[in-house]
C-alpha cells in the first residue's frame, strides 16, 4: 500500500466506538439540542460533535455567538435529531418512532449531515442504502434530496445510477411523480427522470448485475485520495477502491484489489 501521511487523522471519516470513547473521556461537557418541532431537547457530549462535525467545531469552539452558549437549535424535527444522536454514540441508523420508511429517513439523515459536515454519516447512509435498501425510493424522498442537496451531491449521483439500473414502468403504477407537481414547483423530479429515461436508454436490461449503485458503495464516499480510501475503507479486505481514484493509484495498490 502506499505510505499515509501520519500527520493526517482521517479517524473522524468512519464512525468508530474507540472515537466516541475517546470524546467523552477528553471532556464531560454536553451542549442541548433543540429540534424545530417543538419536542423536547436531546444533550449530547461537545467533544464528540465537535470530533464528527467540522461545521459544529466552527460554531462551537470558534468566535461564534454559539460558542458561548448550552444550548443550540438545529433545523430538524425530534424524530430526525434522536435518530442523529442514536447514531453518534453507536453507530447503529434507527428510527425511534417508526413514523419514517428507512429510505425516508437514510435520505434525510444524509441532508442534515451533508448540511452540518458529517462525512461519516453520509458514508453510512450510502452503505445502508447499497446494501439493504428494499426497491427504489419513492419519488417524494428522491425530490428531498434533489431539492436540498446540490447537483454534484454523491446521493443525487447514486439515486441517479440507481433509477437508470432498476427503474421498469410498473413503478409508477402507485408511486406517480405527476401526483407532486404542487410540491416541486422548481421541476426537480421531471428533470430528474429525463435523466433516467435517457440512462435507461441504453441499459442492455433491467436490474443487471454489477451496476455501481449495488456493488461500488465507496463510488459515492467522498474519498479525497487513494491515502485516505486506504486509512478508511480500504481496511476492510473487501472494499473495492472508487473508479475516480484507480487511475491515481500505484499498480501494487490497484492490482491487489
Amino acid at each position: 500500500m502506499n505510505g499515509t501521511n501520519p500527520s493526517t487523522d482521517w479517524s473522524s471519516h468512519t464512525w468508530s466506538s474507540e472515537a466516541v470513547s475517546a470524546a467523552i473521556v477528553k471532556s464531560s461537557d454536553t451542549i442541548k439540542l433543540i429540534p424545530n418541532d417543538g419536542g423536547s431537547d436531546i444533550a449530547i457530549h461537545r467533544e464528540l460533535l465537535c470530533f464528527y462535525s467540522p461545521y459544529y467545531t466552527a460554531a462551537l469552539k470558534g468566535n461564534f455567538s454559539e460558542a458561548q452558549k448550552d444550548c443550540l437549535s438545529v433545523g430538524v424535527n425530534k424524530e430526525l435529531l434522536d435518530a442523529f444522536v442514536a447514531w453518534i454514540y453507536t453507530g447503529e441508523i434507527e428510527s425511534t418512532t417508526r413514523l419514517q420508511t428507512p429510505e425516508e429517513l437514510h435520505i434525510c439523515l444524509y441532508v442534515f449531515a451533508d448540511q452540518v459536515d458529517v462525512l461519516s454519516l453520509r458514508r453510512q447512509v450510502i452503505d445502508y442504502m447499497t446494501i439493504n435498501e428494499a426497491g427504489l425510493p419513492y419519488y417524494r424522498v428522491v425530490l428531498h434530496a434533489l431539492t436540498n442537496l446540490p447537483e454534484t451531491s454523491p446521493l443525487r449521483q447514486f439515486l441517479l445510477a440507481a433509477y437508470i439500473a432498476h427503474w421498469h414502468p410498473n413503478i409508477d403504477e402507485n408511486d406517480s411523480y405527476l401526483e407532486m407537481r404542487e410540491e416541486d414547483p422548481s421541476r426537480a423530479l421531471p428533470d430528474f427522470l429525463y435523466q433516467v429515461m435517457k440512462g435507461v436508454g441504453f441499459r442492455k436490461k433491467v436490474d443487471a448485475p454489477g451496476c455501481l449503485c449495488c456493488n461500488s458503495a465507496c463510488a459515492y464516499h467522498e474519498h479525497e485520495s487513494v491515502e485516505e480510501w486506504e486509512a478508511t475503507c480500504g481496511l476492510d479486505e473487501y472494499s473495492e477502491m472508487p473508479p475516480y481514484l484507480l487511475s491515481k493509484s500505484s499498480p501494487e495498490t490497484a492490482s491487489s484489489r
